[in-house]
């Protein structure tokens, strides 16, 4: 890489666990990387291949845009912005042209990225190209019997998008209802569950449950260009997730599952996308098809794992924003067996639940998936987060947000 492309650097907007991922994956390249953080508690900021800058706290997207074109202008040489969250995704693609102006993106803008993030045009595009659960998206609660008959029990609702904003004012549907879906074994959970999601103004789509054990989820990692090609592919499955019907990955490991890697590269080239993503499948045992369930177009929470087998996605993509060739023989997938293992979700699902009165499901069938060689998303044997030890500001913020926590699980768990 030359002394100009490496130059160019990157920018990684809001500071959490992908972007620690990003900056672990850059940084070892010789990439300088700017990872803007609102608060003193999340991670990527101590990280040693990280410059912090305090970004504006609380702005809406307009505020976010202005804050990050003037860094990018200050910076120089247009680096590559990695946007790490839906929300993020979501508020700032109407000013991409503006963003444009101080940045490469390396992925599509809309109305690529709207069919993307948005459910029900997610699986009508790739209806055909593709298997899909059948899914149907009810106009009111009056046509829900239909569509319990027509599709059959058990179901999952699941909203449109998982966002609706941003902020705290605006959480994501898991944070609000425990889990990335709602299961309906019957006319009248179908029915609860459409209400309570519609009154929290949730869009939703009603779906067939893919049967099978966690183990049936495999994921295809991967950098697709704008022309169509796939040079970058890593495959994983799921050994464990919290909770443990629809919740993320805790234990996640790499395995050898080619099958899956034509259809995820099909789905993009039908798309028309270009970018990282994370496309997740479930083997139904009653077809043997891989049925794709969901496409994150963006750096996710375990995107080190990938990295730590040989398929650095983050700098494919990199690479590519700079107009530099991607060769797929330098990011072939080396290693089927390493895990990524979060101990710390465990620990707070865990407290989370007995907070709220209620016995953690699952936790020793994870916990038993704990063994083998495996990486996990904070602390590296490069970058064990030094600064983040010693400064008194995350802590004051972690004890902060520690007593938070524990307030609003014991509220919920006595209002139950």
């Amino acid at each position: 890489m030359s002394d100009a492309v490496r130059a160019a650097g990157a920018v990684v907007y809001p500071d959490n666990l992908a972007a620690l991922g990003v900056c672990r994956a850059l940084g070892p390249r010789g990439v300088p990387v700017t990872v803007v953080s609102t608060d003193r508690i999340s991670p990527a900021q101590y990280s040693r291949y990280a410059r912090r800058v305090a970004g504006p706290r609380g702005a809406d997207a307009a505020g976010v845009v202005d804050f990050l074109v003037a860094l990018g202008r200050r910076h120089g040489g247009r680096p590559v912005l990695y946007l790490t969250d839906d929300a993020s995704l979501v508020a700032l693609q109407p000013h991409r042209a503006r963003l444009e102006t101080a940045y490469r993106l390396p992925q599509s803008g809309w109305p690529v990225l709207e069919t993307v993030l948005v459910k029900d045009r997610l699986y009508r595009a790739l209806d055909g190209v593709v298997p899909v659960p059948r899914t149907r998206v009810p106009r009111d609660a009056g046509e829900l019997a239909d569509i319990g008959r027509d599709l059959g029990f058990p179901l999952i609702v699941k909203p449109l998008l998982r966002c609706l904003g941003e902020g705290e004012s605006s959480p994501p549907f898991e944070k609000v209802f425990g889990g990335k879906a709602l299961r309906a074994r019957s006319a009248g959970e179908l029915q609860a569950a459409y209400a309570a999601t519609r009154a929290r103004g949730f869009p939703v789509l009603v779906q067939e449950e893919v049967p099978g054990p966690v183990t049936a989820l495999y994921s295809v990692g991967l950098y697709a260009t704008a022309a169509g090609e796939v040079p970058a592919a890593f495959t994983s499955r799921k050994l464990g997730q919290v909770p443990p019907d629809f919740g993320d990955g805790l234990v996640v490991e790499a395995v050898r599952a080619p099958q899956v890697i034509p259809l995820a590269a099909a789905a993009v080239r039908r798309l028309g996308y270009h970018g990282m993503a994370d496309i997740e499948f479930k083997l139904d045992p009653r077809t043997g098809e891989y049925k794709l369930l969901d496409i994150n177009p963006r750096p996710w929470l375990w995107i080190n794992l990938p990295t730590a087998c040989g398929v650095n996605l983050p700098y494919a993509a990199y690479l590519d924003a700079l107009g530099q060739p991607v060769d797929a023989a330098a990011f072939e997938q080396r290693d089927f067996a390493t895990r990524w293992v979060s101990v710390r979700g465990v620990l707070v699902h865990v407290v989370r639940t007995v907070l709220r009165g209620r016995a953690p499901r699952g936790l020793l069938d994870v916990l038993r998936r704990f063994r083998g060689r495996r990486v996990g998303p904070f602390f590296t044997p490069d970058d064990v987060l030094v600064r983040m030890f010693v400064s008194p500001a995350y802590w004051w913020a972690w004890a902060r947000a520690v007593t938070g926590g524990l307030r609003h699980a014991a509220a919920l768990g006595q209002g139950r």
